[in-house]
């Protein structure tokens, strides 16, 4: 009896010896598997960092480009602003030339203001009484003729002889003056309107005419200055366009082929709908193919 029962004991010893022992190796295969998934996880994360890395740098060179590409706008805007900083002495180099032109003009419209004043009554009486008297007093014709002549040769300035003329009524005179080839006169005239009627809105027209007159009259560098006060002091103007392709023109005359070809294209990229731009166009072709065939 004493026998069966140690003998169970020791089975039953035995079997839990290998219960545990089992239980033991089933610990241990779950430890190895945590392990394992454990490695692969520090491999994919290992991996991420290294493309994180790729990625910094990546964007460190893209850094530096930005970088060097404000550098390069900063020295182009630097060099920009030394060149904007030209343009009032420029302007005002123009403004000298403007101002005397006026006192000269001023001094002109002075002088002929008091010789038509001393001239209109003669001028307007014979004038109207001229062909019934003409059979009666033949010898006196002639003087009448000599001192009307002035007055006749200075039709721009009306309102020298007649202020109660309207703006348009006077720039209409010196138009007709431009029309049939007296530059002159014309330029006289549209100057003396600028001058009194400034606020006038053909104000921008008369200085762009004064220009045409000095451009038929071959006087390109004075045309071109006419034009550039244009541009500058009615930028808005309706002129404009045909102030810049006139000033082109001038250009090419004076044989200056790439200050031409730059205002042709300022005008082509300002004003691209325009109908200058359409001669301008072709202006520059006519004188890259004659470039060419040199």
């Amino acid at each position: 009896m004493r026998t069966r029962t140690l003998g169970l004991v020791l089975f039953l010893a035995a079997a839990g010896a290998a219960s545990a022992a089992v239980d033991q190796k089933k610990a241990y295969e779950l430890i190895y598997q945590d392990v394992q998934l454990l490695k692969q996880q520090m491999l994919k994360l290992e991996a991420k960092i290294d493309k994180a890395g790729e990625d910094l740098l990546s964007l460190r060179d893209q850094v530096k480009d930005i970088q060097a590409q404000l550098k390069l706008g900063q020295t182009d805007q630097a060099g920009l602003k030394e060149d904007v900083n030209k343009i009032p002495s420029q302007f005002q180099a123009l403004l000298d030339k403007l101002e005397q032109v006026t006192l000269a003009v001023n001094r002109l419209s002075e002088e002929f203001l008091a010789f038509k004043t001393q001239m209109t009554p003669p001028a307007v009486e014979p004038a109207a009484a001229k062909p019934p008297a003409g059979a009666k007093e033949p010898a006196r014709e002639t003087k009448p003729k000599k001192k009307e002549e002035p007055a006749r040769e200075a039709p721009a300035s009306p309102q020298a002889r007649n202020p109660n003329l309207a703006p348009k009524e006077v720039f209409d005179m010196a138009y007709a003056d431009y029309t049939k080839g007296n530059y002159e006169m014309a330029i006289d005239g549209f100057k003396m309107y600028r001058q009194q009627f400034f606020d006038s809105p053909l104000a921008d027209d008369a200085l762009y005419w004064i220009g045409e007159c000095d451009f038929s009259l071959k006087k390109y560098n004075e045309a071109i200055e006419q034009f550039n006060l244009l541009i500058f002091n009615y930028p808005q103007g309706n002129n404009i366009p045909a102030a810049y392709l006139k000033k082109a023109t001038c250009f090419m005359e004076l044989g200056k082929r790439e200050e031409a070809l730059s205002v042709f294209k300022l005008l082509i990229s300002k004003y691209p709908n325009d109908e200058e731009t359409k001669i301008a166009q072709q202006k520059i072709k006519e004188l890259t193919s004659g470039n060419e065939r040199h």
